[in-house]
């Protein structure tokens, strides 16, 4: 009886899993109208830098050609013209793979080919190579086979990080002037002296552990895994209404973009169209976040009402410390 009782929660917990990642796509989406929209009003209110931000949020948690050609219009106004050109070449990509879109795919490849001339490159190179060498531009790993060639990057100023197992980091900031190459030369790095070696164990720190047990026992369902059932069912209620509204503002973000593309727009039923979105997209993450709290909720609640529990408190006692470790069996 116990072994089919626990066969059945194993069952119910991988459902209860498989529907979350299903939904987590609507939420991503509704996710990523919101943060589109609230950065196009950004920008029309003349916040290029925070609209910008936004946008970018937007197009990292779902990828649309719409996003990536305002993003890349909003980064040229910012005077950032390798982030632009990226943007724009992105788009250009995308429209291409997914077919239908000649109009904006057009659109994207003329705005990237205005920006060629007007690129500046940054050139990072590395001699001699050392096994475990990682580079670094601005926090960001420079891949291998990217060093040595110039990429296009924002005018402006960047830090080269260079570090390996065994040898002292090096690093430099480089200043990158508009419409220009700058190479920088990574020179063979300095190896670290060798670490001392750790003292010897003592007795405070070796000594054995005291272990108490604490046992408790119930029904299968005990007053918690009742409550959990019900935040369950409720938690499942509400994380359904918010697919209806993410669906909702998606359809409804589309026809507004189909009637207007771009930052600018005068359209009256466009600007109706996009309210609507913007108040479906967030009453569905409003009930998406609802919902994941009571699911939550109810599966940390079925484990903590779990019969037949077993809880083990380990004191640990060490050199100028003092901890506890817990084990748990069901």
């Amino acid at each position: 009886m116990i072994l089919a009782n626990r066969i059945w929660i194993v069952a119910l917990l991988v459902a209860m899993v498989l529907v979350a990642l299903q939904l987590s796509a609507h939420a991503q989406s509704a996710e990523a109208e919101a943060l589109f929209r609230e950065g196009r009003a950004l920008i029309r209110q003349g916040k290029l830098a925070r609209g910008c931000d936004k946008l970018a949020a937007s197009e990292r948690i779902e990828t649309s050609v719409g996003t990536l050609l305002n993003l890349g219009d909003c980064r040229e106004r910012l005077d950032r013209l390798a982030s632009a050109w990226a943007a724009f070449r992105k788009a250009e990509a995308v429209a291409k793979r997914t077919g239908g879109d000649d109009k904006r795919m057009a659109e994207a490849g003329k705005r990237a080919a205005s920006l060629e001339a007007m690129l500046s490159k940054l050139r990072i190179e590395v001699a001699p190579k050392i096994e475990g060498l990682v580079v670094t531009r601005d926090g960001v790993v420079v891949d291998a086979a990217v060093q040595g060639t110039p990429v296009p990057v924002d005018a402006g100023t960047y830090t080269v990080v260079a570090v390996a197992p065994g040898f002292k980091p090096w690093s430099s900031r480089v200043i990158v002037n508009h419409r220009t190459t700058r190479n920088v030369k990574i020179p063979p790095l300095e190896r670290e002296p060798a670490p001392a070696p750790p003292p010897p164990p003592t007795m405070a720190n070796t000594a054995p552990a005291a272990t108490v047990t604490v046992r408790r026992r119930g029904g299968t369902w005990t007053a918690s895994r009742k409550v959990s059932a019900v935040l369950a069912i409720a938690g499942a209620g509400a994380i359904g209404t918010g697919v209806f509204f993410g669906v909702e503002a998606r359809t409804l973000a589309n026809d507004a973009d189909a009637r207007c593309p771009l930052p600018s727009c005068s359209d009256p039923e466009a600007l109706r169209l996009n309210d609507r979105a913007q108040t479906d997209a967030t009453r569905a993450n409003i009930l998406y976040a609802a919902g994941g709290v009571a699911v939550g909720a109810a599966v940390i609640l079925w484990f903590v009402g779990a019969p037949d529990d077993e809880t083990v408190v380990v004191p640990a006692v060490g050199d100028h410390q003092l901890g506890m470790s817990f084990a748990g069996r069901f």
